[in-house]
């Protein structure tokens, strides 16, 4: 009978402390409730309230079922009616770049004229010392009617030392001492795939540009900052992105010394949003894969969910290829551009080779006949071994026709979109014609060809505003009010798909992120307005109130009451 009682007793308490064990794994960290939860599951289900427990989402439901689910610590947050969606995503961000070309050197921001510049860069000449390079922000570059400087400008404040003013991502303006130092003379056609413009005597002007012969060019004659210094700017760029609604983002085209910057940032604790890190390799050194690739352990997908490898990221097809940039001859430019060449048999091996080590391209095309032979490597390396469902990538292709899609569906290409929200398709009117320009980024069809689709910006570009983006390609109307291709028009649901499990699908994390659904990362936002039904016309206008990454607050705005 005792022998009984007591073990009565002993299972009870061994069942009371496992009970209590659950009910301690389960108890939230904070409830948030009464408000609008898009979730973006596979049903687009609206909830009233969720639960976040550590990093992830705990539970979601209705306010009673999950409010039940309190505990005595438990911080109840009332949403006011307020809309909660994933956090946005963006999948194509230069972000580390941004961060120099903001935050770097001479500080260029609020100078009201082109002389305001040139003497504050004169005063940093003076301070620097003696073999120090000088390199400005891009500052300047706000202020409307600020001409450039001319070489022979810089050349008067500093003879000998080196000067780069920056303008963007992809300009610059160099010095005599700067272009000397990067090897640049009258005798230099190209660098990283690009003409150098000459004046009329034929010497160079000093400008430099795009981003590939940039990051060339730059990096190379004026010489990292420190680690911390890079990490410093970074958080900045972090908090501005932050304050977006972006919660992670593809940073495409990194050199290893921004990876290297990144993981520093990983270690420390530092990192406010989730990284997927693309190696830039450029066109002209594909005949090295092997070399590279074969010293490469990691591929894509390896580190965790705040900071991973992406893929192989180039930039300089379009400029490299000897063949035509777009289908139609009258539309490819004119004129010899160099011996800087990458030949359709090198880009079919250098996939191949890709393939062979486990990795995955993310090709930057901006032409449809540069897309028919980037293709035609994808194809081959697909024949060698299969890449259906290794997701591979390709980046931006604003010109692209049904047949192209066929393939890229069969092969299960994945395409990073991105467009000028806010300039539309006027340039690419004047350029290729009205018809052409319309169907640029045709998402619609895109779609209906079964195709993986995620949006994204290509920051430092027009905008990494998410919420403008998302309006264009939910309108196609642009800032001067003209509808660009209506029939590419996507709905609001599918826009949201395109910005958060989307993009979560390009990095491999669909399973983790990208929706809010039990067991999955609470990264989220609260909204000022609600996505699905405020006008069209206003959804640019949407400001996060607060950016929850990883069920931690990253960002409130001033008097949002969250």
């Amino acid at each position: 009978m005792h022998r009984n009682f007591f073990m009565l007793i002993s299972t009870i308490w061994i069942a009371a402390a496992a009970f209590g064990q659950l009910r301690t794994a389960t108890v939230p960290d904070e409830i948030f409730y009464n408000g609008k939860i898009v979730t973006v599951d596979g049903a687009f289900s609206i909830q009233q309230a969720f639960a976040v427990r550590g990093e992830e989402i705990l539970a979601l439901g209705g306010n009673a079922v999950v409010r039940a689910l309190a505990g005595p610590n438990t911080r109840l947050t009332d949403l006011n009616g307020r809309t909660v969606i994933p956090g946005l995503m963006d999948n194509h961000n230069h972000q580390y770049n941004s961060a120099w070309i903001q935050y770097r050197g001479v500080d260029l921001n609020g100078v009201k004229s082109k002389q305001e510049m040139l003497d504050r860069i004169r005063q940093a000449v003076a301070r620097a010392k003696p073999g120090e390079p000088v390199i400005t922000n891009i500052g300047w570059a706000a202020t409307p009617g600020i001409a450039p400087p001319t070489r022979q400008e810089l050349d008067e404040i500093s003879p000998d030392g080196i000067v780069v003013v920056m303008r963007a991502r992809g300009t610059a303006y160099l010095n005599s001492a700067a272009l000397k130092a990067a090897g640049i003379t009258r005798d230099t056609v190209m660098v990283g795939g690009n003409l150098i413009p000459k004046d009329v005597s034929g010497e160079p002007t000093g400008q430099i540009g795009p981003p590939n012969t940039v990051n060339n060019v730059v990096p190379a004659i004026v010489p990292w900052p420190p680690v911390d210094e890079q990490i410093a700017m970074i958080g900045k760029m972090q908090e501005q992105q932050l304050a977006l609604g972006l919660t992670s983002i593809r940073e495409v085209e990194l050199k290893p010394e921004g990876m290297r910057a990144y993981q520093q940032m990983r270690r420390q604790g530092k990192l406010k949003m989730r990284i997927s890190m693309g190696l830039d390799v450029q066109a002209t050194d594909w005949d090295k894969l092997d070399d590279i690739l074969s010293s490469l352990g990691p591929g894509p997908g390896f580190g965790d969910h705040w900071l991973r490898i992406d893929s192989l990221s180039e930039f300089a097809v379009d400029s490299t290829l000897p063949t035509a940039l777009f289908r139609e001859p009258k539309l490819n430019p004119a004129g010899d551009l160099g011996t800087m060449r990458i030949t359709p048999d090198q880009i079919k091996q250098a996939m191949i080779t890709i393939n062979k080590y486990g990795w995955r391209p993310a090709v930057h095309i901006t032409g449809d006949g540069t897309l028919d032979k980037v293709l035609d490597g994808y194809e081959a390396a697909n024949a060698v071994s299969s890449i259906v469902g290794k997701r591979w990538v390709v980046e931006h292709i604003p010109y692209v026709h049904p047949d192209q899609m066929e393939r890229m569906a069969k092969l299960g290409v994945l395409v990073s979109a991105q467009i000028q929200a806010h300039g539309g398709t006027a340039g690419a009117a004047r350029a290729l014609g009205e018809a052409r320009a319309n169907r640029m980024v045709p998402i619609r069809e895109l779609l209906d060809h079964k195709i993986v689709v995620s949006a994204g910006s290509d920051w430092p570009a027009e905008t990494s505003n998410p919420f403008v983006i998302l309006q264009f390609y939910i309108t196609r109307r642009s800032e001067d009010g003209k509808l660009a291709g209506p029939e590419q028009k996507v709905s609001r649901q599918e826009a949201l798909r395109m910005a958060t499990v989307n993009n979560a699908y390009f990095t491999f994390e669909e399973d983790v992120k990208g929706s809010l659904e039990p067991g999955k990362l609470a990264d989220f936002l609260i909204l000022s307005d609600d996505i699905l039904t405020v006008p069209e016309d206003k959804i640019e206008q949407i400001k996060p109130l607060a950016v929850y990454v990883g069920g931690k607050q990253m960002y409130s705005a001033s008097g949002g009451g969250f």
